[in-house]
């Protein structure tokens, strides 16, 4: 395969350097131009892009060689004399180049005004084909690939694309390197192998409620998942009304917590009603919090009983304030933080909430409008957020923003991390790549970040 290499895609920050030197490409500013005071000269910028070569000041297109000069002689503006369709494009020095797979030092050649680099090398890399392909020691890195799922609704176990799902949902990181997926379609709970093995953890994939071990319980789109300190997973069985358990036994044996037809009612396990939950995570002294998203509240389950942390169950808003005086609408997942406080995804607020354990909710970002847009936490814009991750690698908290395709991080600002904006299934670098409902993230001990692509139908990995 032959690559090819503009000068201005060596490094991506305010000037292009390579060995020989810094030149005058510039990468492209936010709105898709070439920054302040520089023309692109090759290859248009676009949205998400580098120009391939930007060049101070303006640059005509004349047929000559692009300078005041309008002589052969190179200048300051013009390093190598050439024409407009050529100028400037392989001037400077070679970009990196090796061979592969023995990454020994190689020179590119420069052709038709680019420079090419034989053998598949890439800088930065760019292709999910399982090779160190730029070199640094590490396998497809930075960019986004297929984990496992075969590109259609199915229920399949097997490794990567032989694995299928059905609108998988929400991904939780285990100690042994596994993570669990709620396949919310096919109304089980599946583990994911570090090499992408799928298998069933609980679930016939046939709806029901029976609880029981593992390979004959049902569930009924289970979606929210978390991990009780006696290693048992908890889920949120949204369309059963329920929060159950798979034990850490060897039957995997599931049990009903709380929770039996929809409806509102806190009290004994036994009798408390919940409509439609799909959230759920769990402190270090036992209390499970649950998003009882229908019922657009937080309720909490502690010694045998329910009862409600925030907002008023029944009557969704957008507004902070501590115990019924917050107002939820459809709160989707939870994650806890370690500082205690739960992360709330708000769904049809299109905003991140927090709540203490002493029901005091805030705002972290989002105005509780639907759209698009980075920048300031309470300016920022969300649309549909739905799945959480509070991720140290990052030093950030992730959201899965499944209305605008794409993964952004919060940590003083918001900002996009993963995803074009356009629904597809595309991999490749992160603002490349493409997603349709991203809806759950975990992030594994060997530390690669898994996605949810639930309208793919499969799972997607970033590898660090």
């Amino acid at each position: 395969m032959r690559w090819l290499w503009s000068v201005a895609m060596a490094l991506a920050a305010a000037s292009c350097v390579v060995d020989e030197g810094v030149l005058d490409g510039l990468p492209c500013g936010e709105d898709g131009q070439c920054l302040s005071g520089f023309t692109c000269v090759r290859e248009p910028c676009g949205q998400g892009r580098m120009c391939s070569l930007c060049r101070k000041g303006s640059a005509p297109t004349d047929g000559g060689d692009g300078d005041a000069d309008a002589g052969a002689d190179p200048g300051p503006g013009d390093p190598d004399g050439g024409t407009d369709a050529s100028d400037g494009a392989c001037a400077g020095g070679p970009p990196p180049c090796k061979t592969l797979p023995d990454c020994q030092d190689q020179t590119p050649v420069c052709e038709d005004g680019a420079w090419i680099c034989p053998g598949g090398f890439e800088y930065p890399e760019s292709s999910c084909d399982g090779i160190d392909n730029d070199c640094d020691g590490k396998t497809d890195n930075g960019i986004v690939c297929l984990f496992a799922g075969c590109g259609r609704a199915g229920f399949n176990d097997g490794v990567g694309p032989a694995a299928c799902f059905d609108r998988p949902r929400a991904l939780l990181s285990l100690p042994s390197g596994e993570a669990v997926l709620s396949d919310r379609g096919n109304h089980a709970v599946r583990l994911l192998a570090p090499d992408g093995a799928a298998s069933v953890l609980a679930g016939t994939g046939a709806a029901g409620a029976g609880d029981g071990p593992g390979a004959q319980a049902t569930f009924r789109e289970p979606v929210g998942l978390a991990l009780d300190t006696d290693g048992s997973v908890l889920v949120a069985d949204s369309q059963n009304d329920r929060v159950r358990r798979i034990a850490a036994d060897a039957a995997r044996t599931v049990t009903t917590v709380a929770g039996s037809t929809p409806g509102y009612k806190d009290g004994p396990n036994a009798e408390a009603l919940f409509f439609g939950p799909q959230g759920v995570a769990v402190d270090a002294a036992g209390t499970i919090y649950v998003a009882d998203t229908e019922n657009h509240c937080l309720r909490k389950i502690a010694s045998g009983s329910v009862s409600t942390l925030a907002g008023a169950c029944g009557q969704p808003g957008f507004k902070d304030g501590t115990g019924g005086e917050a107002r939820f609408n459809r709160p989707t997942d939870l994650y806890l933080l370690q500082s205690g406080r739960v992360l709330v995804a708000d769904e049809s607020n299109h905003a991140i909430r927090s709540v203490s354990v002493e029901g005091q909710v805030q705002t972290i970002a989002g105005t509780g409008e639907s759209g698009y847009l980075d920048g300031a936490m309470r300016e920022a814009r969300f649309a549909k957020p739905l799945g959480l991750l509070e991720d140290p690698l990052d030093q950030a908290y992730l959201v899965a923003d499944s209305g605008n395709q794409r993964v952004r991080r919060i940590d003083t600002l918001v900002r996009t991390m993963l995803g074009s904006g356009l629904a597809g299934a595309a991999s490749g670098p992160p603002l490349q790549a493409s997603f349709r409902q991203p809806s759950g993230l975990c992030r594994l001990p060997d530390g690669r970040l898994l996605v949810a692509d639930t309208q793919n139908h499969a799972i997607r990995v970033v590898n660090p």
